[in-house]
């Protein structure tokens, strides 16, 4: 479902605590400083539970202190998802023994996001009414309120344990606050890599895939790379990458059967649209699917990546390599016309190449004689501007190989 409203985060504790009044105020306090919000409360019991609203964007906020455990099965997902262990270990030990936890909330619209109920959708529809915070803009502001809120309890209390349901992650503080202060949206802390793949034989690579969870509340579908031996932080980063040109302003989703990836050439990955799996039922979705072709940095390069030096002018193509047929050529000169134009309206470049060499697999790259082993995906990453959203614009470009 495309930009959910009703967002919550769940902070807990290893022990009690009374600062839930204090936090909001400080949340009402710094919001106005920020954006101007002025936030009445409609509904409060004094240290336990605080109803805000803000007539102007419609936007309904609750904090809750629960005293006493939390309850373990609301975690089940993140809990299971092998990123979790990764992130940090002892996980499991921080939700069984904590003591007290506080539930944050966000949505848009006076019904406080119970229209997410199927039967209550049903009766709006019926009537007419418009789905409350139905825009990517209403979507990304209640994220960024999400966020401010959770880190203003945070500086009162520090949790033992984050969990930011809208992409079912679990977090230990550090990690999510290396997120949350870098929290263009859609980024690690949306976004959830659920790791799979085939246990490695001896003497073989292990080979990691990653399917998400969060990506469908901008795109519609989420992403699938299929194992491979590239580390997965190095994938998940392109799966990063893929969002964030689909999410800018004047961005695109990278056509079917196409590839992208930066400038420099250092790396491919080819983008595959995929159905839902029947066999998933109601709980299938639609996803995106990411081969890599090229990875400079760990020397990959598969049989099908079609060379860099087949690179040839769409807009003055070679006679030989087009279709003898006039109607068919002039659809794929067309075509290669309305993708460079969504590709340029984003910033980046287009480029169509020529499967040639006899059809000869390419020769791997030589690897960085002295490449960093990547374990996790960092919230901000310098060295690759392309990848970490920063100078997208630039960098990205389509191809298509013909």
């Amino acid at each position: 479902m495309q930009y959910p409203n009703r967002l919550q985060t769940a902070l807990v504790f290893d022990q009690r605590h009374d600062i839930l009044e204090a936090a909001v105020r400080d949340f009402a306090r710094i919001e106005e400083m920020k954006s101007g919000a002025i936030f009445n409360v409609p509904e409060s019991n004094p240290s336990k539970f605080y109803r805000l609203f803000n007539g102007d964007e419609e936007l309904m906020l609750t904090f809750e202190y629960m005293d006493g455990p939390a309850n373990a099965d609301a975690f089940r997902g993140p809990l299971a998802s092998t990123i979790t262990g990764i992130m940090c270990p002892d996980i499991r030990e921080r939700i069984t023994t904590s003591q007290s936890h506080i539930l944050v909330e966000v949505s848009h619209g006076v019904m406080g996001g119970v229209e997410n109920d199927p039967k209550i959708a049903a009766f709006l529809s019926e009537v007419g009414m418009p789905k409350a915070g139905a825009s990517k803009e209403q979507f990304n502001r209640r994220l960024e309120v999400l966020t401010l809120m959770t880190r203003i309890v945070t500086d009162h209390a520090k949790p033992t344990a984050i969990h930011w349901t809208q992409s079912d992650q679990l977090f230990e503080y550090d990690n999510f606050e290396a997120y949350a202060s870098n929290s263009d949206a859609p980024g690690p802390l949306h976004v959830h890599p659920y790791l799979f793949g085939p246990i490695a034989a001896p003497g073989e690579p292990q080979k990691m895939g990653i399917r998400t969870f969060g990506a469908r509340h901008w795109l519609g579908r989420e992403i699938l790379v299929e194992p491979n031996v590239l580390p997965w932080a190095a994938n998940y980063e392109t799966i990063l990458a893929f969002l964030r040109i689909a999410s800018l302003e004047n961005g695109y989703i990278i056509p079917d059967g196409d590839t992208f990836g930066p400038d420099d050439r250092s790396l491919s990955y080819r983008v595959d649209y995929r159905d839902a799996d029947p066999e998933e039922g109601e709980l299938g979705v639609p996803f995106y699917e990411l081969t890599p072709l090229k990875h400079i940095k760990y020397g990959f390069v598969a049989a099908d990546h079609v060379p860099d030096e087949n690179v040839f002018d769409d807009r003055s193509f070679p006679p030989d390599i087009m279709p003898e047929d006039e109607s068919e050529k002039a659809e794929l000169a067309n075509e290669w016309r309305e993708k460079r134009e969504l590709a340029e309206n984003a910033g980046g470049s287009f480029e169509v190449r020529a499967i040639g060499n006899g059809g000869a697999a390419p020769q791997p790259p030589r690897p960085d004689p002295t490449p960093t082993q990547v374990s996790a995906p960092s919230a901000s990453n310098p060295g690759m501007p392309s990848l970490s959203g920063r100078g997208l614009r630039a960098k990205v470009f389509g191809r298509k190989g013909t």
